[in-house]
């Protein structure tokens, strides 16, 4: 142990610390721009709560738009991408979800319900999306949300 400890001198120490203090630098910038993010939807400025849309499209096509903010229907609607090919879609209150499909593996129907702007549900067999946009509450609503 004595040699070992002769041949670490006083600069390792300190540049190993300030190497290790600065590892933290990229977490600690992600933090404070994902909360900037979150208090930019929380409102525009106006005082204006903003409004959470869901877009529904087949073969990016926009097929319909469904307003969630403040909705207390429930409703349960198919929508074909083809003759044969459909999707259940569920919106229930200010949530959305597919419901069912008959596509052959099912996976879409497993997203569950989708409430938040950024939140999607793709079925790839059918070209069928659900995104959750939002509106008149961001001043960065082209940027992708990235969710940790």
């Amino acid at each position: 142990m004595k040699g070992f400890s002769s041949m670490i001198k006083r600069w390792d120490i300190i540049v190993t610390l300030v190497l290790v203090l600065l590892s933290f630098l990229p977490a600690a910038l992600f933090s404070y721009q994902q909360a900037e993010k979150s208090n930019a939807v929380q409102g525009d400025g106006t005082g204006e709560p903003p409004v959470y849309v869901a877009v529904i499209s087949v073969n990016n096509e926009e097929v319909k738009r469904i307003t969630l903010t403040g909705n207390t229907k429930n409703e349960v609607f198919d929508v074909f991408s083809s003759d044969k090919d459909y999707n259940t879609v569920e919106v229930r209150g200010e949530e959305i979800r597919i419901k069912g499909a008959n596509c052959a593996d099912q996976v879409c129907v497993q997203f569950g319900f989708l409430s938040k702007p950024g939140e999607t549900a793709v079925c790839l067999p059918h070209n069928f999306i659900i995104e959750i946009e939002s509106i008149g509450g961001s001043a960065i609503e082209d940027e992708p949300i990235i969710s940790s």
